[in-house]
């Protein structure tokens, strides 16, 4: 059985976690490390089982808690390796402890405990941004956020998924018409930005993604261009899961 949660998803943190036979592993830490351990605490998560932590990208609501992790545990951090090449500056300021340090690359295997985990590059404005690929016990998790757009790449992980966490940023209207700056909302909706509901919902149907057989959880949604009602109005013929701003939820998995 796996077990695995959403420690939280959005603009102010972000952060996974699965367990298997007595392991774990993390993608993501956005959240404080203290904040971290009470999330993990609510599922029954225990920070002892923790064997390496993944990073998507090294934006704070995704890496904030990252280096505290490695000093706290003496656990590895991995990051792609483009992101450790080319965004030396962001990575360096985390404070990872050098024996901590580890990259991954695309199309290579790494396995840490009955987890074997590979990624695959990501379109942000963050160097070397990835989303992951996790296999364990007979089932593929696939995690695709914080991508201005999508490759078929990604699509084809998707279809051997069978849990899929799939970021449905902003609405479109909402951004037009929001607070945002035009600089800043050309940010967000540009190719380096994030994928929003009309996306997310044309990278279902590419998928052909079936939710009535394999769950599809929708993460990362603006706190102030998106809300739970338009996502769920976009993707509706998918019956998927659309995550609360910050909120955590827990599922086991046979």
């Amino acid at each position: 059985m796996v077990r695995y949660s959403i420690l939280g998803s959005g603009s102010c943190g972000n952060g996974y976690i699965f367990s298997c036979e007595g392991q774990s592993i993390l993608v993501d830490c956005g959240y404080s490390f203290k904040q971290m351990l009470l999330r993990m605490e609510q599922g029954g998560f225990t920070l002892d089982t923790v064997q390496a932590l993944f990073l998507t990208h090294l934006h704070p609501d995704h890496a904030h808690s990252a280096g505290t992790f490695a000093r706290r545990t003496g656990r590895p951090v991995y990051v792609s390796r483009r992101c450790y090449e080319h965004g030396r500056t962001e990575y360096f300021a985390l404070n990872i402890a050098p024996e901590c340090q580890r990259t991954i690359e695309p199309g290579t295997d790494v396995q840490v405990g009955p987890f074997c985990v590979r990624c695959f590059y990501t379109s942000h404005d963050s160097p070397g941004s990835c989303g992951y690929s996790i296999s364990v016990d007979n089932k593929c998790f696939v995690i695709v956020t914080d991508t201005g757009v999508y490759s078929q790449e990604m699509v084809e992980y998707a279809r051997r998924a069978d849990v899929l966490f799939l970021e449905s940023n902003y609405d479109v209207q909402m951004l037009r018409h929001g607070p945002y700056p035009l600089v800043l909302q050309r940010r967000v909706a540009g190719e380096r930005g994030h994928l929003s509901n009309d996306q997310a919902r044309s990278f279902l149907l590419d998928a052909g993604f079936d939710s009535s057989r394999k769950p599809v959880h929708l993460i990362h949604l603006s706190d102030n261009n998106n809300c739970v009602e338009l996502v769920q109005e976009s993707t509706m013929q998918f019956n998927a899961h659309v995550c609360e701003r910050g909120a955590c939820y827990f599922y086991e998995l046979d």
